[in-house]
């Protein structure tokens, strides 16, 4: 689950632009968040892979606002 070689996107606050959560091509969600106390190029200590729709908090001290980001579009196409 976690390749390295998957470019994910970058979702960003939609009040302050800050990014918050990577999207890889196969539609999961990718956190990571704090640093290793004891060596730096240790993994972080947060680190999840998300399947569905979620709400995430802006992690921007000054700002705080709640993104939702859904799995799946609203706006399905619908073909007949």
């Amino acid at each position: 689950m976690g390749d390295k070689n998957l470019k994910e996107s970058f979702i960003v606050c939609e009040k302050c632009g800050k990014k918050l959560i990577g999207r890889l091509p196969n539609g999961l969600w990718h956190f990571k968040f704090g640093r290793s106390a004891e060596n730096e190029k240790a993994d972080s200590p947060v680190e999840m892979y998300i399947y569905g729709s979620i709400k995430i908090k802006c992690l921007r001290r000054t700002c705080k606002h709640w993104n939702v980001l859904n799995y799946f579009p609203m706006k399905a196409e619908i073909k007949e």
